[in-house]
């Protein structure tokens, strides 16, 4: 294998026990990114995934969307009951909005969100 520094945020696990049908300890991560070809975030952790901008990221025509005066500037979705992300609750739940952006910027300030578990084989 191929050393990585202390600070690495690797972009690979070691998947056999989901391959075994083999319940993990715990998450691998405690929340998951994405970033969209056109620069917007996103941040998903257990049942909410906050979007940090309006409009969509989509890869063929990405559409970007200004705020509405009052009205919410991002999008939050409860993924357990929304899947389609019809509904969105950024103004109705306020603490998952903060919680969520904190973890991000986090995140995008130390570069990772993970850190290299020295006791898994890569």
């Amino acid at each position: 294998g191929q050393s990585l520094p202390e600070n690495a945020g690797e972009d690979s696990y070691n998947i056999l026990p989901a391959l075994l049908n083999e319940e993990y300890a715990k998450p691998i991560r405690e929340a998951t990114i994405h970033h969209s070809s056109n620069g917007k975030f996103a941040i998903r952790q257990g049942k909410w995934k906050l979007i940090t901008s309006l409009g969509s990221g989509g890869f063929s025509n990405p559409k970007n969307l200004e705020p509405e005066p009052g009205g919410p500037a991002g999008q939050l979705y409860n993924m357990e009951e929304d899947t389609g992300e019809t509904t969105n609750l950024y103004l109705e739940y306020p603490d998952v909005v903060e919680h969520l952006t904190s973890l991000l910027e986090k995140y995008k300030k130390q570069g990772y969100s993970i850190r290299r578990n020295k006791a898994v084989s890569y």
